[in-house]
């Protein structure tokens, strides 16, 4: 039962990346590197994901990949649906690397970017942003406040002080500012 319920999960996940890669500018934009993730579990299921980089797309198939970039494998269907479906997703696989009924291979970066593009179609989990309201100092000047009553805004400054021998030896340091004046640069 329970591996064909992963499978579906899979299936949905999965589609749902793939469609999301051609219409939604916020899955494109994630979609820089070509590579391939592959997700299984147990001994019965499996589904791996292509990633295309240069046309920023995204294909599912059903099996194992030839050659994943990064794989995760779960020991049991019935442990995947439940770390996949909890709010708490990343610490279930992190305690189950520990445990050993998880296995990565590949980089975990790409496991996190992965996790983070699921929850753009399933949102599990917290919601992003504060739960509570900004305190109102952050909203609005309270004049009544301890501390600087006032912001001096001073006026803009063309050229450093020719006395003010140390900023003068640290804008020497500055790459940027002596590229844009056509000064001479250290070599590094």
């Amino acid at each position: 039962m329970s591996n064909v319920a992963l499978q579906m999960l899979l299936w949905i996940l999965g589609h749902c990346i793939a469609q999301g890669s051609r219409f939604m500018p916020s899955v494109r934009s994630q979609i820089t590197r070509t590579l391939t993730f592959e997700l299984s579990a147990g001994d019965r299921v499996a589904r791996h994901w292509v990633f295309d980089g240069q046309l920023r797309r995204a294909a599912t198939y059903s099996g194992h990949a030839a050659a994943p970039d990064c794989a995760l494998h779960i020991r049991s269907s019935w442990q995947a649906l439940t770390t996949l479906s909890s709010p708490r997703t990343v610490d279930k696989i992190v305690r189950g690397l520990h445990d050993g009924t998880v296995e990565l291979q590949g980089s975990a970066f790409v496991l996190l970017w992965f996790y983070g593009l699921t929850r753009k179609f399933v949102k599990i989990g917290r919601a992003s942003g504060p739960h509570r309201r900004i305190p109102d100092p952050y909203i609005d000047h309270d004049d009544a406040a301890c501390g600087a009553e006032t912001i001096v805004i001073e006026p803009a400054v063309v050229r450093l002080d020719p006395a003010w021998t140390a900023a003068w030896k640290a804008r020497t340091t500055l790459s940027m500012v002596r590229a844009a004046t056509d000064e001479p640069m250290l070599e590094p």
